[in-house]
């Protein structure tokens, strides 16, 4: 497989409207194996990475439990005072650890509009009202609650110790929150048109959503993050390059940490200590971002891939789901780039 094929491959996929622009890193635990941009992007442009924040925040709280700062089993009136503090906090979070924040095992809703309150708690009062979920229910409210958890554990802004606890020490470079507008940063969409949709079921009103008609540059496209947390949460607002995603990727192709290992390893019902595992991931695991991007690991292949599109980025508001398009990339990079120790290709 060369890079003029992979190329093309890329090319029909945009044609066929699954991205306006992208950019795509192959590596193994030591090199980049192959790259390349399509449309607006270049190599080093900056893209709205969404979920794969999560990421992040799970690597800083599987650091935090390998310095004995908690544990897996600790739960949150544990871990936060405003939960302990609080008898309607408490009642409906005493039993939910770190573990089933990691995994989306904790009972708590997919998704909530934080920004139509005004201020955290009685945003997270109206969650907590919501009905418990049942097994496993893939939760952007766990990842805010991981990020908070962070911040009272190093009492510090999650931006902070973002940057003093895993972008300086793995040098990722251009990775973080809010970013520099000067440099060449993606376009990720045009407002929030679904959350506008979204917002409807819980009768809520929101008057200050982005307009529909301007792109959104150097501002993260989730709505949450966005309104409610000034870009900053556990669960959306990194913005990355292909260098500090791909960084992030070779931490955990290198690591002999059990318990990062195991993060990469099914704990249930598809889900690892963070991450995904699943077919989108062959002989691997991985996680995705909204704005259309991904990370494929494999560590018995020893190989990579971070894929960063801005497939919201229509001005109709029509895009689609690129999980074809990863999932077409990933079988390739794990079938034709697998071990390649001693080519780059």
């Amino acid at each position: 497989m060369t890079k003029e094929q992979l190329i093309q491959i890329a090319q029909q996929f945009q044609e066929e409207g699954y991205f306006p622009s992208c950019a795509i890193s192959i590596f193994d635990a030591r090199r980049t194996l192959c790259r390349f941009s399509l449309g607006d992007a270049l190599e080093d442009s900056l893209f709205d990475l969404a979920s794969l924040t999560k990421l992040a925040t799970s690597t800083m709280v599987l650091d935090g439990i390998e310095e004995g700062r908690f544990t897996l089993r600790d739960t949150l009136p544990q871990l936060l005072p405003w939960v302990r503090n609080d008898m309607q906090f408490l009642h409906r979070l005493q039993g939910v650890t770190l573990y089933q924040l990691l995994t989306h095992t904790s009972g708590l809703p997919a998704w909530y509009p934080f920004y139509a309150h005004p201020d955290f708690e009685s945003a997270f009062r109206a969650v907590l009202l919501l009905p418990r979920v049942q097994e496993m229910v893939y939760s952007d409210i766990g990842f805010i609650l991981l990020g908070k958890i962070l911040e009272e554990t190093w009492r510090a802004p999650l931006q902070t110790i973002l940057e003093q606890r895993l972008t300086q020490p793995l040098g990722l470079g251009n990775y973080g929150f809010l970013p520099d507008l000067e440099q060449h940063i993606l376009p990720s969409g045009y407002g929030n048109p679904k959350e506008e949709e979204m917002i409807k079921p819980f009768g809520v009103q929101f008057q200050h959503f982005r307009p529909l008609n301007q792109p959104i540059i150097g501002q993260v496209h989730d709505g949450n993050s966005w309104y409610a947390f000034s870009g900053i949460s556990g669960h959306a607002g990194i913005f990355s390059d292909l260098d500090g995603a791909q960084k992030l990727g070779q931490h955990y192709l290198n690591t002999t940490s059990p318990l990062k290992l195991s993060a990469m390893q099914e704990q249930t019902s598809g889900r690892g200590l963070g991450f995904e595992v699943g077919k989108m991931y062959p002989e691997g695991c991985g996680h995705t971002g909204f704005t259309g991007t991904s990370l494929y690991l494999s560590k018995s292949l020893g190989v990579g891939c971070v894929i960063l599109t801005n497939r919201c980025f229509y001005p109709d508001g029509n895009y689609k789901l690129t999980n074809p398009f990863r999932q077409k990339i990933n079988q390739l990079v794990s079938k034709h780039f697998a071990q390649k120790e001693d080519k780059h290709e």
